[in-house]
């Protein structure tokens, strides 16, 4: 089977109030745009009636993967990653927060105008948050964001946004390295590519709607700064060692010296 141009990947846990309908969207979304894409999602062990959906979805290209208890939202986007075969791989939440409108413009910047990676940012002048955010989970975001900067990515200002696409190479060789299940493997990944010099985009995203969150401000924020922190010493160490994608982002220009 050919490999589709682009694939996007949506871990869902417990979301049968939602997943049927957002299925639907992307469907939409393909035939309307003439995408050549597959639509990967991975059940996190989900406990109400998601299993249920997902064997009632008769959709071409719809790649089911089932994980056998709740791991997180990284273990799930891995293992959706292991199986993708896009030329592009995109990644979003599957309540479907950001404008899909996105997708076919993230496609273009990977596949046609040569960067490694693109990422949402809210905090772009162009991004529009249409949906309205309880007032804690917009301080949490905040406070989290600056602290990121602090620790590691000083040059991205918004790491936590769930609409992220990759070169499909790139996405094989930079998954596996992320060792966080949760959600700092959002930090984590975009860690590892900076000091990799991968070729990043910011674009501008449109928060349409924000769904429920499994984030718990008091129960993960410190265990995930914990995580966090921990980043420089294991890029020191050499646990993020990746040949692979040392020559894809590889910039050797000069002449070596040779001897006589």
């Amino acid at each position: 089977m050919t490999p589709p141009a682009v694939s996007v990947v949506i871990p869902v846990f417990n979301g049968e109030s939602y997943l049927a309908g957002n299925l639907a969207r992307l469907q939409d979304l393909v035939e309307t745009t003439g995408l050549d894409a597959e639509i990967i999602v991975v059940d996190d062990g989900s406990t109400d009636g998601t299993p249920g959906i997902l064997d009632g979805c008769a959709q071409d290209r719809l790649v089911v993967v089932r994980l056998p208890d709740n791991r997180g939202k990284f273990a799930a986007l891995k293992a959706g990653m292991a199986v993708a075969r896009g030329a592009c791989r995109v990644f979003t939440d599957a309540d479907l927060p950001y404008d899909l409108e996105a997708v076919p413009y993230m496609v273009e910047l990977v596949s046609k105008q040569g960067f490694h990676i693109v990422v949402g940012d809210r905090t772009l002048a162009e991004s529009e948050l249409v949906a309205d955010q309880p007032l804690l989970r917009r301080l949490s975001t905040r406070v989290f964001s600056f602290s990121v900067r602090m620790l590691v990515t000083g040059e991205l200002f918004d790491t936590q946004v769930g609409f992220k696409a990759f070169r499909g190479d790139v996405a094989s060789e930079l998954f596996p390295l992320v060792t966080d299940d949760g959600f700092a493997g959002d930090v984590e990944l975009l860690y590892v590519a900076l000091k990799y010099n991968l070729a990043i985009r910011r674009i501008p995203v449109r928060l349409l709607r924000t769904g429920p969150t499994t984030v718990s401000v008091a129960g993960h924020s410190l265990p995930m700064l914990r995580t966090i922190a921990g980043l420089r010493r294991r890029w020191a160490s050499g646990g993020y060692e990746a040949p692979g994608l040392r020559r894809i982002a590889g910039q050797r220009y000069w002449i070596e010296s040779r001897d006589g």
